[in-house]
């Protein structure tokens, strides 16, 4: 029973660093700023794959030529490029990701910009974030930690110590 009191108060250790690590990757959020996960190469180097960058809305006309900005292109899908040419008379932006050879097909229209990208990118925490969204690892974590709390309940500290000082007495005798 101890190791598996061990074992699980191990592992509810590190659920929650994990929880701490996505509070920490979501603190931005506080100042405005919010998280997206890069899922293509056409940012590198400014952006790697599988980092978290972090865009604030920002009106058109704070966005200025050079400027990374995030959009929707289509329904769900966001897109982060930087700006190569503003039209102030459309409202559009014509942008280009860092590693494509030309720029994006179709302008941005301005109603279409969520945002822009700051210059910080948490490389590899992406990753963490979409393996953490998924429903088996949510209901491992909360398992985990119930689990533990149980166990905790069943078989405090103080009656282990209880039980260890007994244990000795006998081994003594």
């Amino acid at each position: 029973m101890r190791l598996l009191k061990h074992i699980f108060s191990v592992l509810s250790w590190i659920v929650f660093a994990v929880i701490i690590a996505y509070v920490l990757i979501a603190a931005p959020m506080v100042a405005g700023y919010k998280p997206v996960v890069v899922l293509s190469g056409s940012m590198e180097p400014a952006y790697h794959v599988g980092s978290v960058i972090y865009y604030k809305s920002t009106p058109f006309e704070q966005i200025q030529v050079g400027d990374a900005i995030t959009f929707k292109a289509g329904e769900d899908a966001l897109v982060t490029h930087r700006v190569t040419t503003k039209n102030e008379i459309s409202r559009t932006f014509v942008t280009k990701g860092d590693a494509n050879p030309s720029e994006d097909a179709n302008p941005v229209d301005a109603a279409n910009v969520i945002g822009r990208a700051s210059e910080l990118s948490i490389p590899f925490a992406g990753y963490f974030i979409s393996y953490g969204k998924q429903l088996p690892v949510i209901i491992a974590m909360a398992a985990i930690i119930i689990i533990s709390i149980i166990l905790d309940s069943l078989y405090p500290k103080k009656k282990r110590e209880t039980e260890r000082a007994e244990q000795e007495n006998e081994e003594k005798q």
